[in-house]
């Protein structure tokens, strides 16, 4: 079977990118439309702006959107202005400017997820230590790819000293991911545990029997962790597909699954887990149980009608994407 050629993939490449970027505006606008506004439809005041997240889909946005416009400028180069020949070979600034834009976008992601990890674990160092030094060697990986990218002849860009930088970054990349996510999966399952056991002793109306065979209701905690592990897995398979294809021309395709599944999981994050606040706080006003992320693990019981109490049974599911701004206790 014949390789795709580099012009065929750059043209698909380019026609998937635009369909994934369209794709990833509208959850940008529904994301920053959450972390901006409240339910009720009013600005935000400052102080309760999630500032990091904010920061992180700017930088998402404008990286996602530098990807497109390097990409469209070179099909302008090579079909309009015919200034050069540039879907001949891969090379070029061009080139160097979307690799770029894909280890950016890939670390980014990377380090969203390690900081939501070390925020839920009670902000813990150790919890993250190897996650955090595998990412500072993916960051040295990407920056040695880069230059090798502005150094490499013509005819060399599969060499064999290229190609092994590429396999260390993805498979350090989709180490983070599977190391850090779980860590997440872990933190949520073991909150929601303990607080299944309160529940059981609190609502009366749920028989032992129900809770012995797994029927006990959906919790913002649940849905939360599955939540997380879908987008998880999207980044993932997205990753692995990276590594599957380094020695073919469909890693430029790849390439663009790669950049916008970054910011499609980011923003699905920030909109599901909003949805999901919304819509469980009235069921979640029945009976409160915090349960404290601090080191001392003090816990406690009240019957909640306050607004405050109605906030506290999906605390967690915000937690994923809030800034750091006190301490902090879920259902």
């Amino acid at each position: 079977m014949t390789e795709l050629s580099f012009p065929a993939a750059e043209l698909i490449e380019q026609s998937i990118n635009c369909m994934l970027y369209g794709i990833y505006i509208v959850t940008c606008g529904i994301a920053g439309r959450r972390l901006l506004t409240t339910d009720s439809g009013r600005w935000k005041r400052r102080s309760e702006i999630r500032w990091v997240m904010v920061v992180v889909s700017i930088f998402l946005f404008v990286n996602a959107t530098l990807d497109v416009v390097v990409a469209t400028i070179t099909l302008l180069d090579a079909f309009v202005f015919y200034t050069a020949n540039v879907l001949s070979h891969p090379l070029g600034w061009q080139t160097v400017t979307k690799a770029f834009c894909v280890a950016f976008q890939s670390l980014l992601g990377d380090a969203v997820l390690i900081y939501r990890c070390w925020f839920l674990w009670d902000k813990s160092w150790v919890v993250i230590a190897l996650s955090l030094l595998i990412w500072f060697a993916n960051m040295a990986c990407a920056m040695r790819l880069l230059y090798l990218n502005s150094q490499i002849a013509e005819g060399l860009v599969r060499s064999v000293s290229i190609q092994r930088w590429f396999e260390a970054f993805w498979s350090m990349t989709i180490s983070i991911n599977i190391i850090t996510t779980s860590l997440i999966i872990i933190r949520i399952w073991m909150v929601e545990r303990q607080n299944r056991k309160f529940r059981a002793q609190r609502q009366s109306f749920i028989s032992d029997s129900d809770f012995a065979h797994g029927h006990q209701p959906r919790t913002a905690l649940s849905l939360a962790m599955r939540n997380i592990i879908e987008s998880g897995l999207i980044y993932t398979i997205v990753s692995i597909l990276q590594l599957a294809f380094l020695r073919s021309n469909i890693l430029v395709i790849m390439s663009a699954l790669e950049l916008h599944s970054v910011g499609i999981t980011f923003n699905l994050i920030i909109i599901r887990g909003a949805q999901v606040t919304r819509d469980l706080q009235p069921q979640d006003t029945v009976v409160s149980l915090p349960v404290q992320f601090s080191s001392s693990h003090t816990t406690g019981t009240r019957h909640s009608t306050s607004p405050r109490g109605q906030s506290d049974g999906v605390f967690v599911l915000t937690q994923i994407e809030k800034e750091s701004t006190g301490s902090a206790a879920a259902v």
